[in-house]
């Protein structure tokens, strides 16, 4: 009865590639070997032969994973603020149209629309007006060509 048991030599305990694999968000495109190759991790065979890391290793990994997803989320937020502001903007450029209690009794709305539209338009002044406005300033006003000139 005084059987004595074996215990293996304790390593580092492995994770294996596979289960890794559901919690990072895809695989790389190069492949699970040569990306890790690439980060320097080696991959190691855990005693029924599956493709395994380091815990330490896999622990960096989604850690790494993990702060990529914050800064995806935070780039996402930003954009989408970004995106609600334009479009908070462009809605503000659009022209409401003439309100209803406005309209002269007896004129059909798109009439109503036009004239209002015509009148916000800037008005060329006249040098003479210009000139009164006593700015300063001059003005020249080209005179159209004659066209039996040319």
């Amino acid at each position: 009865m005084n059987d004595v048991v074996k215990v293996p030599e304790l390593r580092e305990p492995l994770i294996p590639l596979s289960i890794l694999a559901f919690d990072l968000a895809e695989a790389p495109a190069s492949g699970w070997n040569a990306w890790l190759a690439g980060q320097g991790i080696s991959i190691a065979f855990d005693d029924i032969g599956l493709r395994c890391i380091s815990r330490a290793d896999a622990q960096r990994l989604l850690d790494a994973a993990r702060q990529n997803e914050v800064r995806r989320q935070d780039q996402a937020a930003r954009l989408e603020q970004q995106a609600v502001e334009a479009d908070r903007l462009r809605r503000a450029t659009i022209w409401k149209g003439v309100p209803a209690a406005a309209l002269p009794e007896g004129i059909a709305p798109a009439q109503a629309m036009f004239a209002a539209d015509r009148d916000a338009r800037p008005r060329r002044e006249s040098p003479l007006q210009h000139a009164l406005q006593n700015s300063g300033e001059l003005v020249y006003h080209e005179f159209p060509a004659d066209e039996d000139e040319s």
